[in-house]
């Protein structure tokens, strides 16, 4: 694959290690095997499954940590002054445990992101300082998450998972009902996220071919990522987990979302907040009209899990990226004084591997205003519904699939 060019980014922020990680060869996939154990709730089949043909023919599949092709569709897109950064290829320090070694990496990056930001010193800061002596991420056993090498620098992809957690835990036991790979696509400025369609038929390792949806209950996040680097050829390293209750927060904590609610929509949205009010014991502010609209947490959380309206959970997913966008917009727009405080909260309220250095790099992102798009996969042309032993799965042509997600994800070419 050609070296990346590089965007303009005076932090390095995306600069990752040029160590290869050690992977596994993609799994033949073996015979069906029966439904899931007892700890997940019964499937239920989806409004408008079986719509679309799986593509026959498609080239065969490439090996683990391989580039996406180049040439394809549009072009990537250039650097403002098409010259490479003078960091190409220089090398971040490994993770240490030891506390000064990591406390020398955040201050380095704190600093210039508090020069940047304006808020040097004061309330601000005092808040930074306290984050990092209280933030503990989870650890990853990279060797288990399924990824030979990192495929571009440039780009820094992050599985991120939605749980319906009825106790409050966010390690393993629970299905993810939302997934979706967050794509920091720094060669061409943009934020991209691309879900993947929860019944989607993958082989989980160890578990045999299953929806891709029972891999966080069987393993959590590690087993999860993995899962996702070995059946669509991926580098993720890193994970956020939220649960829908506390998604509600982090959508209070940004002011709410403007979502525009659509008729057909209203009922199915107020039954959903109903009984998230009943869950989490608070107040239930119900939707009394179609339209533009600013919803509050309970609301927004309501409206991305609509599934019995229009196209079953391929709008779910659509809807699960709006209110995601809408978030990333509200940030943006708020002043940067504002930042730390609303990190703090957001960290209180997930589950992540992304140490407290990592994160303060992605500050100075606000302010180059990154482009976000959206998309799913598989493509309605690339996938069948299909029942075996009597549950509904999503079976796809996978080669296709990778081949178009890493188009959108590498080269910025939307799937057609």
């Amino acid at each position: 694959m050609a070296k990346p060019i590089r965007g303009d980014d005076p932090f390095n922020i995306l600069d990752l290690d040029d160590i290869p990680k050690p992977g596994r060869d993609i799994p033949a996939r073996p015979a069906p095997r029966p439904h899931s154990p007892n700890l997940l709730e019964e499937d239920e089949v989806l409004s408008g499954a079986g719509k679309g043909e799986e593509k026959k023919g498609a080239a065969p599949r490439r090996a683990a940590g391989q580039g996406p092709k180049q040439g394809q569709g549009q072009g990537q897109e250039t650097n403002r002054d098409g010259r490479e950064a003078s960091t190409m290829g220089k090398k971040e320090p490994k993770r240490k445990k030891n506390g000064k070694k990591k406390m020398k990496l955040w201050v380095k990056i704190l600093i210039p992101v508090l020069v940047v930001l304006g808020i040097v010193g004061g309330t601000a800061a005092y808040i930074l300082m306290d984050i990092a002596g209280s933030y503990d991420p989870v650890e990853l056993n990279e060797a288990e998450l399924g990824f030979d090498s990192v495929i571009d620098k440039n780009v820094k992809n992050i599985a991120l998972f939605g749980i319906d957690s009825r106790n409050g835990l966010l390690d393993k036991g629970t299905r993810s009902d939302s997934i979706i790979i967050l794509s920091i696509d720094k060669n061409h400025n943009k934020v991209k996220l691309s879900s993947i369609m929860r019944d989607a038929y993958v082989n989980i390792p160890g578990r045999g071919m299953d929806k891709i949806t029972h891999a966080y209950a069987f393993g959590g996040a590690e087993l999860a990522i993995r899962t996702l680097n070995e059946n669509f050829d991926l580098d993720i390293t890193d994970f956020a987990t939220v649960d829908f209750a506390n998604m509600a927060e982090i959508v209070d904590a940004v002011g709410g979302v403007t979502i525009d609610v659509k008729d057909n929509e209203v009922d199915n949205l107020n039954t959903s907040v109903r009984e998230q009010a009943a869950a989490t014991g608070k107040p239930a502010a119900y939707v009394k009209s179609s339209g533009t609209q600013t919803l509050n947490g309970i609301q927004a959380v309501a409206y991305s899990r609509i599934r019995y309206v229009g196209n079953g959970d391929f709008e779910r997913t659509e809807r699960q990226r709006t209110v995601l966008m809408q978030l990333f917009n509200k940030a943006l727009a708020m002043n940067p004084t504002k930042y730390p405080q609303l990190a703090k909260d957001l960290l209180g309220l997930t589950k992540t591997s992304l140490d407290f250095g990592t994160l303060m790099g992605y500050a100075p992102l606000a302010l180059q205003k990154p482009t976000m798009v959206t998309t799913r996969f598989p493509t309605d042309s690339d996938y069948k519904g299909e029942m075996i032993n009597g549950t509904y799965y999503m079976t796809f042509d996978d080669a296709v699939t990778t081949q178009k997600l890493h188009d959108f994800i590498y080269n910025d070419i939307l799937p057609s």
